[in-house]
């Protein structure tokens, strides 16, 4: 089994900080290592646009390629052959067809490899990684032929005689949660000349994309969602806020954050088992817990760069990654997936009960063990 790529989560930059001043050690050689390579891999990458390669039928209704599009992931043709036809869901069936519109593949390859340029430029101090990172995200954000316009009024469109508004989902904000990564890792750039020629233009562009999602009445479905399209939307505005906004600000951020573990996660979190209901009752029911767990952590790491501790003693959190170890004792789940969220639980809170060192070590005596290795998944031990 080949190693499975990370998930998305929140990088510490105060922390990146204090290893960088630790410099090399042995629990991190083969971390930087590891990132040497893929930054070094990252400088012939690009540019990435979401206006590539794309021509009629698979344009946004609006006829601007440079609108974000993608097609509902799970719905099919009834009828297929028939151009009429209406479609229909299928949960946890993934229609294959999506793949013929690349916007999101697109952004995910340039979330990807900003995030290997920015830490190389910043661990590294060497300016070819911020050089080429400036290009892409030039390319990408500010280039008027070949940007992104900031807004997803056109994301997992439902396809079929049925649809007749032509315009996306709710569910779509899901599409563009890596656009988080990209935040996350860009002041790593602010002492580098060329960034700071177009920082004002990045800042404009994440505002406006802000402002959408505050305001869309699509992003709207998304925000009033209580499953992981809500957790996801939140990643999103709380990520947004902190990059827009000046330190002299951060309460947005934190107060955006305060909201969901105050409300919205115990919305979610059945609070004598740690499932998460909504989650459970899909067709692939710990990938999806998998999934909202992912993006609950992100939050709670970001919380705590702005003066929050959201992992309280026997709290939301703690249930429902002990919910999710659970799982170890079943052979036909790949657990893998849950390693990285049962690892920041732990270290965070020090696995009061054990729970996340028994799964741990039980999934290094697993056959999905392998899944964990590669050069991406020890990146991590940079800022944890």
């Amino acid at each position: 089994m080949a190693p499975r790529n990370p998930g998305i989560e929140y990088i510490s930059l105060a922390r990146l900080s204090a290893r960088k001043q630790q410099g090399y050690d042995q629990n991190t050689e083969e971390s930087y290592s590891s990132l040497r390579k893929l930054a070094e891999v990252s400088l012939s990458s690009g540019p990435f646009s979401i206006v590539t390669h794309k021509t009629p039928p698979h344009i946004a209704p609006s006829n601007d390629p440079r609108d974000f599009l993608s097609y509902a992931p799970y719905w099919w043709p009834e009828h297929p052959g028939d151009s009429n036809t209406k479609y229909i869901r299928k949960d946890g069936k993934r229609n294959p067809d999506i793949r013929v519109v690349k916007d999101q593949s697109q952004l995910e390859s340039l979330a990807e490899n900003i995030t290997y340029l920015c830490l190389a430029y910043y661990l590294f101090e060497d300016e070819k990684y911020a050089s080429h990172a400036v290009g892409l995200l030039d390319a990408f954000f500010l280039n008027e032929t070949s940007r992104m316009n900031p807004n997803l009024n056109y994301v997992q469109i439902v396809r079929g005689s049925q649809s007749t508004s032509k315009m996306g989902r709710g569910e779509g904000v899901v599409s563009t949660r890596t656009l988080v990564k990209i935040v996350n890792v860009l002041p790593l750039l602010n002492s580098f000349r060329s960034y700071q020629l177009i920082r004002g233009g990045i800042i404009s562009w994440f505002h406006q994309y802000l402002g959408w999602l505050l305001h869309s009445p699509i992003a709207q479905k998304a925000a009033k969602a209580k499953n992981n399209i809500h957790t996801w939307y939140v990643v999103q505005v709380a990520s947004m806020q902190a990059f827009v906004y000046p330190h002299s600000d951060e309460h947005y951020t934190a107060d955006t954050i305060q909201h969901f573990f105050q409300k919205s996660l115990r919305e979610q979190i059945d609070p004598k088992t740690g499932d998460q209901p909504l989650e459970s009752k899909r067709a692939k029911p710990f990938d999806y817990l998998v999934f909202n767990m992912q993006a609950i952590l992100f939050l709670a790491e970001l919380g705590q760069s702005v003066g929050l501790n959201p992992y309280s003693p026997n709290g939301p959190i703690h249930l429902a990654i002990h919910y999710l170890t659970t799982f170890a004792s079943k052979p036909d789940v790949d657990i893998s997936a849950a390693a990285r969220c049962v690892e920041i639980v732990g270290k965070s809170m020090n696995d009061p009960d054990n729970c996340c060192c028994s799964f741990l070590e039980c999934l290094q005596h697993s056959k999905y063990a392998n899944k964990l290795g590669g050069p991406k998944n020890s990146l991590c031990r940079l800022w944890c």
